[in-house]
């Protein structure tokens, strides 16, 4: 017997950017939210948290954008606000904005009217008595069609420092700003746009962290320069943390802003899927946090869980916490958005060494979310106790294709995650209803019922043994009858677009064998920041998965997985050429695609015998085009 809702069994789940997060995370909200959007700036999403060294006083610098993030001429720029709390967070006091005009900066000897500046970090220098406000900005000709461009005479954006003797202001931007995307054009690999920044004092010098998009590739990375003062002269900027890297790497996740506690940074990142509570979190020693090579990736999802409440409809939204540590208690901003999909600013905390507790919450926010497993069960009984708004359900014999439906931003689970189970289903109306979803057909509704009189309180039994099946729902039997289960598979979770589950008991009895999963070509798409355009879907070749592509040149496919063991599959034909495969970025093998005539997709290639665990698998062109279909894998979580 085993109680997945236990903490100690928390790393038994599959955790995703895009199909979900089960988190058993101890963050409360604290007080009452900071900042609700209203027009003309209805996206307040972005912000900080400081504390003052010398007042203990709190401040908020709350970004706020037109909705959208629109840009135009008859919109206000976006900007900041500061907020002040003199009791800890109990209560705020908006001092108005952050700039109180617009300004000029010189960039290679020209300068450049600065209106737009939403994103900003303080970090205040005991040595000189000084705060310093890390911002972004954006030139007045600024627009969404040319900020991925060097060539717009009147557009710039980037990263700048400004200093003041008060975090209240006022702030005096440098001249110079230590970032521009103009002048970083083309340095920075596929990344073509750098912004929202942190900026940090270090014993010998100062390390700026720089968000960067690279537009189409929809991905996002981490972007490192320094100097010996805020005045520079700042170094050349170099990436730290990217899909690039050849080892497992959450994708899509976007940076900003990073803390520090105890000589570590931390580099919290958030999904930019269309749920986007996953939360990623890398972290460096401070001192050597110029060097890719020291980070490493601390949270794999699992860090944040969202609330039914009013001002939190969408999960977190927008970029991910930021705060400090204080007297053992974290103290964190974070962003979501309404009911009127208006931007909402709040507090949270939790205690720093007490990330976690028995107990999980699983959501869909502006999607679905499903997150099987890392166990399978044929026979086994599951007495499971939750409370849940929405339409929430589990599922079992579960042997789905799980990953994004495109290569996007506000990517949502593929509907193919949600076939190839039994699933049981409820809504907040008290409706049950069991059905048998096979892939790629409709779905077999075996029977639905209104049922469930307390939502709030729900007691779920299920009993599948020796192909009998037997379902309670608050004592009370649902169904008794055969079921068609041939294998051990997973067991999985599903939640519908705006709903929550609060699981107290998720109890599994019966034995446990290895799981087994399929990722499709997307999530490769996505774990390597491809172009779109740089691949084709083949009329004449026939994939295992719902989606196949083909490529040739430079590009590249990268899954990200949890195993020991991952198969690789492709199909044949004339047109095909030889495949590089490579796991944890070690070249493995070359695979021949070529074959007299056209055949069906078939494991090509498999990795046994890995340690238990994250890894990647990526493939490229050797000669000639190559085929993108999709991976099998699997492996076993300790039982003990």
């Amino acid at each position: 017997m085993k109680d997945y809702a236990k903490v100690q069994n928390r790393n038994s789940w599959l955790r995703h950017p895009t199909l979900g997060d089960p988190s058993f995370d101890t963050f409360e909200k604290l007080g009452d939210t900071v900042h609700r959007s209203n027009p003309p700036w209805e996206w307040g999403v972005n912000g900080s948290l400081f504390r003052d060294p010398k007042t203990d006083n709190w401040y908020y610098y709350a970004g706020v954008y037109p909705y959208g993030y629109a840009v135009g001429p008859d919109l206000p720029p976006s900007t900041f606000i500061i907020y002040r709390s003199c009791d800890k967070g109990k209560s705020w006091a908006c001092l108005g904005p952050g700039f109180q005009q617009d300004f000029y900066l010189t960039i290679d000897g020209q300068q450049a009217l600065i209106k737009s500046h939403p994103d900003v970090v303080l970090q205040y220098d005991e040595e000189c008595d000084r705060y310093w406000l890390a911002y972004d900005w954006g030139s007045s000709g600024n627009t969404w069609e040319n900020a991925h461009s060097k060539n717009a005479s009147d557009s710039d954006s980037g990263a700048g420092l400004a200093w003041a003797m008060s975090p209240e202001g006022p702030f005096h931007p440098l001249e110079i700003p230590f970032f521009s995307n103009k002048k970083q054009y083309g340095r920075l690999g596929v990344f073509s746009r750098g912004y929202a920044s942190t900026v940090l004092k270090r014993k010998n010098d100062w390390i700026a962290f720089i968000l960067c998009d690279a537009d189409q590739h929809f991905c996002w990375g981490l972007a490192c320069m320094t100097a010996p003062s805020p005045e520079g002269p700042w170094s050349d900027v170099h990436i730290l943390l990217s899909d690039e890297r050849a080892e497992y790497y959450p994708a899509p996740v976007e940076f900003y802003p990073c803390f520090t506690h105890d000589g570590i940074v931390y580099a919290p990142a958030t999904s930019v899927s269309k749920n986007r509570n996953y939360q990623a979190v890398f972290r460096a020693v401070l001192e050597e946090a110029h060097r890719p090579e020291a980070w490493s990736l601390a949270w794999d999802g699992g860090f944040w869980h969202s609330r039914n409440l009013e001002d939190e409809k969408y999960g977190i939204w927008g970029q991910t916490i930021n705060g400090f540590v204080e007297n053992g208690q974290f103290y964190v901003m974070y962003p979501s958005k309404d009911s009127r999909d208006y931007g909402t600013l709040s507090v949270a905390s939790r205690p720093w060494a007490q990330p976690f507790s028995d107990g999980f919450t699983f959501s869909g926010h502006a999607g679905k979310s499903i997150s099987p497993l890392l166990a399978a069960y044929k026979d086994f009984t599951l007495n499971m106790e939750f409370t849940f708004t929405g339409t929430v359900g589990v599922a079992f014999d579960y042997h789905g294709i799980l990953g994004s439906h495109a290569h996007s931003s506000d990517a949502v689970p593929h509907v193919s995650c949600f076939d190839g189970c039994y699933a049981i289903m409820l809504d907040e109306s008290g409706t049950v209803r069991l059905e048998r979803r096979g892939q790629s057909k409709e779905a077999l509704l075996y029977k639905q019922e209104r049922f469930v009189e307390n939502v709030q309180a729900v007691h779920l039994l299920i009993e599948n043994r020796d192909g009998m099946l037997k379902i309670q729902v608050n004592d009370k039997c649902f169904w008794s009858g055969p079921a068609e289960v041939s294998r051990a598979c997973p067991l999985a979770l599903i939640a519908h677009e705006f709903s929550i589950l609060n699981c107290k008991k998720f109890q599994l009895t019966g034995p446990v064998f290895p799981y087994e999963f399929s990722y499709n070509a997307f999530e490769a798409l996505l774990g390597a920041g491809q172009l779109m355009s740089n691949w084709q879907r083949p009329d004449n070749l026939k994939f295992a998965g719902t989606d196949g592509f083909v490529g040739e040149g430079g590009v590249s496919a990268k899954w990200n997985f949890i195993g020991s063991w991952v198969s690789l599959y492709a199909p044949k034909s004339p047109d095909l050429g030889e495949m590089d495969i490579l796991i944890d970025g070690y070249f493995y093998t070359t695979i021949c695609l070529t074959a007299e005539a056209c055949i069906p997709s078939t494991p090509v290639y498999r990795v046994s015998g890995l340690s238990q665990g994250r890894h990647c698998l990526s493939i490229r062109p050797r000669t000639g085009k190559i085929a993108l279909d999709i991976i099998t894998f699997g492996g076993e979580i300790s039982q003990e």
